[in-house]
């Protein structure tokens, strides 16, 4: 469980349960990932190269894990918490959402999410105290250059509030429940990692 203060100043965790509130309500339902199997596939696909050979990828100071570039279905798991929990670290102040596109590849709401945060950031909005629970099914299922990983997401009750510090009721939220939610990835070669191309929440 991630918990974060609130306040005028939005909250890492806060900006994140805000902008997959208004992405869940958008997508609720779509079916474009499946949560994966527990089961795992016969055969694993080989290891990506040693990190330390590689250039790093994300935030210079919250940057992917060597375990995070594999290309084995531990590998895919490892990438999803990854790039769930960036979304949580770019939310953060002014940070630059530009490393969840750099990630992704045609994930629409990958771009709603870093869409979100800007907007926001433009309008002047803070959240409440809020909380997230990222839970993956298992390891992920890679079938040739794809993966495909499942996760349940949980949010807490959010109140949103303009630059007055007036409630915005129609963008606060109750807490969620249980989320069955799922990501599609693709491999890239050339910089040993996976890339978002799907992400489904509820």
């Amino acid at each position: 469980m991630i918990a974060d203060g609130g306040g005028r100043r939005m909250g890492r965790a806060a900006r994140t349960a805000a902008a997959l509130m208004v992405a869940a309500a958008a997508l609720a339902g779509c079916s474009e990932a499946e949560p994966a199997s527990e089961t795992l596939p016969t055969t694993s696909a080989p290891a990506a190269p040693t990190s330390e050979a590689l250039p790093p990828l994300g935030p210079a100071d919250f940057p992917m894990p060597p375990e995070a570039r594999e290309k084995t279905p531990e590998g895919a798991t490892e990438f999803a918490r990854y790039y769930v929990q960036l979304i949580e670290y770019v939310s953060d102040g002014d940070l630059d959402p530009q490393p969840l596109i750099d990630l992704s590849h045609n994930c629409e709401l990958c771009v709603m999410i870093s869409d979100s945060f800007a907007e926001d950031r433009a309008d002047g909005y803070s959240y409440s105290d809020v909380s997230i629970d990222f839970r993956e099914y298992g390891v992920g299922l890679i079938e040739g250059e794809s993966a495909e990983v499942g996760f349940q997401y949980a949010q807490s009750t959010i109140a949103v509030y303009d630059s007055a510090g007036t409630e915005v009721t129609e963008r606060s939220a109750e807490e969620t429940g249980v989320l069955q939610s799922g990501v599609l990835l693709s491999w890239d070669e050339r910089r040993a990692s996976w890339l978002v191309t799907s992400l489904t929440i509820g």
